[in-house]
C-alpha cells in the first residue's frame, strides 16, 4: 500500500507536519512507513519549454536546432538528434546547471545510465546547445504508468501545458509517498480513508471525508438485474448498481496521478475509477459489461467440477469446487471472486452500459484460489487481509459518483443488496484501572477517553467502568488487551518509561538428574561408545526374545491407541529393544564393530488402562560388539570381554563418585548367568552388566558374543557425590607382593577379597586380580586366583619385614578359610 500524501492532505488536514517526522511517528504508533518516497527526486531546474522553430544542423545530418520558449525574456538554443520534436509542441527542457535521474547510454541496460546527471551548455558540432530537451526516461518516470504520453524520443506534453513551469507541478512530481508495510491485521489502513482515519487520531487533526451522493437519473434497477449468494459462509454481501449510457473515455488527470501513485497503469475511466475507489475506500469493485451478463443476473457460488474461465489477461483457467466465482444467469462463471474478471464479460470501448459489483468474500478461499492460480493482484491482497462489509454500500455508490462528475454515465435508481447476516457492532467492557494496569503507566481517564474517542470508538463511562463500542471497520479487535495496545501506540511508547516487569525468575541450571545424565553421557563417549536414538515405543513380542519371564515388570506397558507403525503399538518400558534393532541392522550392513548407548525414558504405568500420568524415569544402556580396537595393523584383534563392559562401568561410578558399593552375580534374564554382575550398594542395582544371554542371540540371529549394560538412575541418584575427594600424592614408595592362591568353588572374587582386606591392616593401597584359571593342573573343586597387593605408608617407607609380616597374616586369614598358596 502507497499513500500519496497530496492525495492524503484532501482527507485529512497534515499541513505543518514534516514528511519525514510523520513517518516516524506513524511507524512508531504501529504503522510502519518503510520507505518515503519523493517522485520527483533527481529533477531539478527542468522547466516546460514551446519550441518555436526546428533547422537541420549545418554539419550533421542526424542533429536539430531547436529555438525554445522557456518562460524567459529570450527563446534558447537547443540542438538536439531527437526526431520527433516539430514546432509547435511544448517539452520538458533542462537548462545549464539542471539535473536529471537518468540519461541515454546505449551500452546501460535498457539504453539507460541512471545517476545524479547535471546538464551543462556546450556546443555540438560547432553550435552551441543551453542544454537538453527530455525524455521519459531521462525524467525517471515509468512509462508503464503513462500510456498516454509518447515512450520514445522526447516527452511530448498536452498543448495545453503553461509554458515555463517546472516540471515537478505536472503529473504530481511534487509529491511525496510512503510505501507502507501494513501488518496483516490492519486491513483497516490499506485504503486511503483508513489511512485518513489513523492519521488525524495520532496527530489530533481534523478529517475531511468525501460527502457521497448519487443522482440516480436512469429507471430503478429492481426487475433490470439480480444478484444473488448461494452460501452466505464465502460471501457476507453483495451489492450491485447499473451504470447507462456510459462513454468510455480517459480520467481525469487527478485520478490517474493518484493512481500511479501506487503503480496502478490508468486504463480508462470506468475501469480507474473502480480502481481509485479500492485505493480510497478499501473495498475492490468489479465491472461487467451489462449487456454481456446472460439474463443480466449475477450469483457467487462455488466452481462446478470441471469449470474453467477464460481471465482478463485472455488465459484459460481451470477451477476446482474451492473456488469461488461469480456466474451469470446462464450458470457460467463470469468472474473468479476476488480475484480476476471473466474475458467475455470485460468493459470494452463498446461498452454502453455496466453492472457494478462490490462484493465481501471469504478471505481463506480468496487466498487458496489466488495462490493456485498464481494471481495476486491489489484486490485478492484486500479480501485475503479482510473487507469490512459496511462499506460496500458506500464504495458502489463512490463510483456512480466519480462516473456522474465526469458526465461519464447516468445511474439507475436504487441498489441491489444481498446481505444475509448483518455484522453485529462489538462491544468491549473494562475498566480505567486495567486498561493502565496493562499498560503500566498511570494516563488520566480523560486522556483514555479522548484517545479513542479520535479512533472512532463509542466509549460510555460510568466512574472509570467503560462500554466501548468498536467501530465496524476494526475488524482486529477482541478485548481489553487491544483496547490498552490503542491508547498505548497513540499515547506514545516513548512516554511510557521503561521499567522491569517483576517476576519470581530463578536462575536456570541443570537438576541433579540432568547432571548426572550428562556426565555419565561424556563418560560413555570417552569410553569409545557412540550415542543412538530410537524411538519410545516397542513391540511387547521384542520381550520375549530377550528372556524377559512373563510376569516382568517390563510387560506392563502402554498401548498406542494410534501407533506410527505396527512395529511398535506399545510405550517402551526398556531401552534394549531398540538397541537390538540397532546392533542387527549394523551388523547386516557389515558393519561389525559396534559399541553403542542410548540414554533415554521409560513409561511404566500406575494401572492399566490409564487413570494418570504413567512413571516415566531415566535408563542408561547399551551395547557392545566385535573389538574395542579398529581392525588392522598394528592393533591387537582382541574381542571386547566381560572385563571391557565392567571396567566402562566403574568408569562411570568413578565419575559420579559413586563409592563403597558391592559387587554380585547378576540374575537380570537378559544376560548370561555366569558372565555377569550387579553393582548394588544399600540393596539398590545400580547397574547391571555382562555377556547377552545365548538364548537371546539366538532370537535375535546374532552369532557374536555381545556384551551389555543398563544403568538404573532413579537408584543412582541417590548415592551420587558431589564432592571432590583430593589426595596428597604420596612422598614414600609402594611395596609389591603377589598371591596366587588355590581357592575353592563355592568362594567368588569378592568373598576372597574381603578376608585379604580385612587382615591386611590400613596400609594396603590397592589390590586387584589379575589372573583366574581352572584347568587339570588345579587340584579338583578349585580355582587358581592370582592377586597383586600394593601397601603404602605416608609417613615413611616400609621395610621388606613389614610386609612380610601382613603377607603371613593375610595367607593365615586365608588358611582359615581353605583357600591356601599354590605351590
Amino acid at each position: 500500500m502507497n499513500v500519496s500524501l497530496k492525495w492524503l492532505g484532501t482527507l485529512v488536514d497534515i499541513k505543518g507536519l514534516d514528511p519525514d517526522d510523520m513517518a516516524e511517528t506513524l511507524t512508531v504508533d504501529g504503522i510502519p512507513v518503510e520507505h518515503v518516497i519523493r517522485l520527483g527526486s533527481g529533477i531539478k531546474g527542468v522547466v516546460t519549454g514551446k519550441i518555436l522553430s526546428v533547422e537541420k544542423h549545418p554539419d550533421a545530418d542526424h542533429l536539430q536546432i531547436c529555438q525554445l520558449d522557456v518562460g524567459q525574456d529570450e527563446p534558447v538554443q537547443i540542438v538536439t538528434s531527437a526526431g520527433n520534436v516539430a514546432v509547435g509542441q511544448i517539452v520538458p527542457v533542462a537548462l545549464s546547471g539542471a539535473h536529471v535521474p537518468a540519461a541515454h547510454d546505449a551500452k546501460a541496460p535498457g539504453g539507460l545510465r541512471y545517476g545524479d546527471i547535471k546538464i551543462k551548455a556546450g556546443k555540438l558540432r560547432g553550435v552551441k546547445s543551453a542544454g537538453m530537451m527530455c525524455s521519459l526516461g531521462e525524467l525517471g518516470m515509468d512509462s508503464n504508468l503513462f500510456p498516454a504520453l509518447n515512450k520514445d524520443g522526447i516527452l511530448i506534453l498536452p498543448e495545453n501545458t503553461p509554458i515555463g513551469i517546472d516540471i515537478h507541478k505536472l503529473y504530481d512530481r511534487d509529491d511525496i509517498v510512503y510505501e507502507m508495510e501494513l501488518t496483516a491485521n490492519r486491513a483497516d489502513c490499506f485504503s486511503m480513508i483508513g489511512m485518513a482515519l489513523e492519521v488525524g487520531a495520532i496527530f489530533e487533526r481534523k478529517v475531511n471525508l468525501p460527502g457521497i451522493k448519487v443522482k440516480e437519473e436512469s429507471t430503478p434497477i429492481q426487475g433490470r438485474a439480480s444478484v444473488h449468494i448461494e452460501d452466505p459462509a464465502y460471501c457476507k454481501r453483495f451489492c450491485g448498481r447499473l451504470l447507462e449510457n456510459v462513454k468510455i473515455a480517459r480520467s481525469p488527470e487527478w485520478i490517474e496521478n493518484r493512481l500511479r501513485s501506487n503503480g496502478i497503469r490508468p486504463i480508462n475511466n470506468v475501469v480507474d475509477a473502480a480502481n481509485y475507489v479500492m485505493l480510497e475506500i478499501g473495498q475492490p469493485l468489479h465491472t461487467y459489461d451489462y449487456d454481456k451478463v446472460a439474463g443480466h443476473s449475477l450469483t457467487c457460488r462455488h466452481a462446478h467440477e470441471g469449470e474453467s474461465i477464460v481471465t482478463l489477461d485472455g488465459q484459460l483457467r481451470n477451477l476446482n469446487p474451492s473456488d469461488l466465482v461469480i456466474a451469470d444467469g446462464d450458470d457460467k462463471a463470469a468472474c473468479v471472486a476476488g480475484v480476476m474478471g471473466g474475458f467475455d464479460s470485460e468493459v470494452t470501448k463498446d461498452t454502453k452500459n455496466v453492472l457494478l459489483e462490490a462484493a465481501v468474500f471469504d478471505s481463506a478461499s480468496i487466498r487458496r484460489t489466488s495462490r493456485r492460480l498464481g494471481l495476486r493482484s491489489e484486490a485478492s491482497g484486500r479480501y485475503e487481509k479482510g473487507i469490512n462489509p459496511a462499506r460496500s454500500e458506500m464504495a458502489i455508490n463512490r463510483i456512480c459518483q466519480l462516473l456522474e462528475e465526469q458526465g461519464a454515465c447516468t445511474t439507475a435508481a436504487g441498489m441491489l443488496d444481498e446481505y444475509p447476516v448483518k455484522a453485529q457492532p462489538q462491544i468491549i467492557r473494562t475498566t480505567i484501572d486495567k486498561i493502565n494496569g496493562y499498560i503500566g503507566e498511570q494516563i488520566p481517564a480523560d486522556q483514555v477517553i479522548r484517545i479513542l474517542t479520535n479512533l472512532y470508538f463509542k466509549v460510555e463511562n460510568d466512574n472509570g467502568n467503560l462500554t466501548v463500542t468498536v467501530p465496524d471497520f476494526r475488524l482486529d479487535l477482541e478485548g481489553m488487551p487491544d483496547l490498552a495496545e490503542e491508547v498505548a501506540r497513540v499515547y506514545g511508547y516513548k512516554n511510557i518509561p521503561i521499567t522491569t516487569p517483576w517476576s519470581a525468575i530463578a536462575k536456570g541450571k541443570m537438576t541433579e538428574e540432568q547432571d548426572a545424565i550428562f556426565r555419565i553421557t561424556d563418560c560413555l563417549l570417552a569410553n569409545g561408545l557412540s550415542e543412538v536414538v530410537n524411538y519410545s515405543f516397542m513391540d511387547k513380542k521384542d520381550l520375549e526374545k530377550l528372556n524377559f519371564p512373563a510376569n516382568h515388570k517390563v510387560y506392563n506397558a502402554i498401548p498406542i491407541m494410534n501407533p506410527i507403525s505396527d512395529e511398535y503399538p506399545d510405550m517402551r518400558t526398556t531401552l534394549l529393544p531398540g538397541l537390538m534393532h540397532t546392533l542387527v541392522y549394523n551388523l547386516s550392513q557389515k558393519n561389525e564393530e559396534v559399541a553403542v548407548f542410548e540414554a533415554g525414558h521409560v513409561y511404566q504405568p500406575k494401572a492399566l488402562p490409564l487413570t494418570e500420568l504413567p512413571y516415566e524415569y531415566e535408563l542408561f544402556s547399551g551395547l557392545l560388539c566385535g573389538t574395542p580396537e579398529e581392525a588392522g595393523y598394528p592393533n591387537d584383534q582382541r574381542k571386547y570381554d566381560f572385563y571391557d563392559v565392567k571396567a566402562i562401568m566403574e568408569n562411570v561410578l568413578t565419575t559420579l563418585n559413586v563409592t563403597n558399593y558391592e559387587i554380585r552375580r547378576s540374575s537380570y534374564p537378559v544376560f548370561h548367568p555366569g558372565i555377569s554382575a550387579d553393582f548394588v550398594k544399600d540393596g539398590k542395582v545400580l547397574m547391571s552388566f555382562g555377556e547377552m544371554h545365548p538364548s537371546v542371540l539366538d532370537k535375535w540371529g546374532i552369532k557374536k558374543n555381545v556384551y551389555g549394560f543398563v544403568i538404573f538412575i532413579p537408584h543412582l541418584m541417590n548415592f551420587i557425590d558431589e564432592t571432590i575427594d583430593y589426595k596428597k600424592i604420596p612422598k614414600f614408595p609402594a611395596s609389591d607382593r603377589d598371591l596366587s592362591l588355590l581357592v575353592p568353588f563355592k568362594y567368588s572374587n569378592s568373598d576372597v577379597m574381603e578376608i585379604i582386606r580385612r587382615s591386611a591392616g590400613k596400609h594396603l593401597e590397592l589390590l586387584r586380580l589379575f589372573d583366574l584359571y581352572q584347568g587339570e593342573q588345579v587340584k579338583e573343586g578349585y580355582k587358581s586366583m592370582a592377586f597383586n597387593l600394593t601397601f603404602r605408608a605416608e609417613d615413611r617407607t616400609l621395610t621388606d619385614g613389614e610386609v612380610d609380616t601382613w603377607i603371613e597374616h593375610i595367607v593365615k586369614e586365608l588358611g582359615k578359610a581353605d583357600i591356601v598358596l599354590r605351590s
